[in-house]
């Protein structure tokens, strides 16, 4: 009984340490932009996420926000993984504001600082592999 409560504990540690925890690859791209706290810096982030949606989800990329003091969005992240532990996973600075964009194949492709430029986020994103090839069976359902 020791064992098995032991095994369930230890299975569950591991099942909140990465994002995500799931499969060789995931069904989206992520940006994940770490800081210190919900600040300008991170408003701005949220604030051009939105003016961004559409190629956003065109690429299948979602984004999320984790901020040192425990800030989230979406708010589940929290609940579904080790703050401290991604910080860690990733080698970030908690006092510092890092962007990291993350491919399906689980790979980081791009980093960066406070600010993005979204124009090279979508250009890195179109210039992946995975990427070409669904361009060439879908339309870009954001052109005019």
């Amino acid at each position: 009984m020791k064992r098995l409560l032991t095994l369930c504990l230890v299975l569950a540690t591991f099942s909140v340490q990465g994002y995500p925890g799931y499969g060789k690859h995931w069904p989206h791209r992520s940006v994940i932009y770490f800081a210190p706290s919900q600040d300008e810096h991170v408003n701005q982030f949220e604030l051009e996420t939105l003016l961004n949606d559409c190629a956003l989800d065109a690429r299948d990329v979602i984004t999320l926000v984790i901020t040192q003091d425990g800030y989230t969005q979406p708010a589940w992240v929290e609940q579904q993984f080790d703050l401290g532990m991604l910080f860690n996973l990733y080698r970030v600075d908690p006092t510092q504001h890092t962007a990291i964009l993350i491919g399906k194949d689980g790979g980081e492709k791009l980093r960066w600082g406070k600010t993005t430029d979204w124009n090279e986020v979508k250009q890195t994103i179109d210039s992946m592999p995975m990427r070409q090839k669904e361009m060439k069976n879908k339309q870009d359902p954001c052109s005019i």
